[in-house]
């Protein structure tokens, strides 16, 4: 629009020195042709400007175009995990109905890993579980006596010796019986029993002379008064 205004301005100039031809003196021509190339840089002006707008528009219209373009592929990726989580999904609840069960040697482990990371509660949990699911299993001995270590270690002294004086009963002659014996007399001596505790660590003294158990009772007996 602004060009056609410029035109018809030049066209009326045009037309008026035509209509005043004889009366135009030399002054006016100067004046017109001064007006006139104010008008072409005016012209060159908006020209230039309506190109920056042009260069502008089609950039922005890029960066549209490339957020419209990562949004596609992000709500592509969205779709994605979503589908994996519901195939992760389904397979939890089809091992559900159908009465999965985690094997006791990786409750075992499991629980073991959780001991060693002095995850002591949680421990608890998993030995009492693998000892429901697989009282004869090959780490029974283990899972009691750790059992009872977990309980020892969160205080709880009388589910400790609950848990110690099981496997005595279980396994007399065990592999873990010095340490379970060390273990239920420590568990006993919070509960006032300090007589029996005594007794317990003086007969892994005598039972079981030399060993690294025999010398950590002793150094127990010398702590009690």
């Amino acid at each position: 629009m602004f060009n056609k205004k410029v035109f018809l301005i030049i066209t009326g100039l045009s037309s008026l020195l035509f209509l005043q031809g004889c009366i135009v003196t030399q002054a006016d021509i100067g004046v017109l042709k001064t007006q006139i190339a104010a008008l072409n840089q005016t012209l060159q002006d908006v020209q230039r400007n309506q190109a920056s707008v042009d260069q502008q528009t089609g950039d922005i219209t890029d960066r549209l175009t490339q957020s419209v373009d990562d949004i596609r592929n992000f709500d592509y990726k969205l779709d994605a995990i979503t589908a994996k989580l519901d195939d992760i999904s389904a397979r939890l609840d089809g091992a559900g109905e159908a009465g999965y069960k985690m094997p006791p040697a990786d409750i075992y482990a499991q629980a073991k890993t959780q001991f060693d990371a002095k995850q002591y509660e949680s421990a608890a949990s998993g030995f009492s579980l693998y000892l429901k699911e697989a009282p004869q299993g090959a780490e029974a001995q283990g899972a009691w006596l750790f059992l009872a270590g977990s309980y020892f270690n969160i205080r709880d002294y009388q589910k400790a010796a609950v848990a110690a004086a099981a496997l005595l009963e279980k396994y007399p002659e065990g592999r873990y019986t010095a340490n379970v014996r060390i273990l239920y007399a420590r568990s006993i001596l919070p509960l006032d029993k300090k007589d029996e505790a005594v007794k317990y660590l003086k007969s892994v003294v005598q039972d079981f002379k030399n060993t690294p158990e025999a010398a950590e009772a002793a150094r127990l007996l010398e702590g009690i008064k």
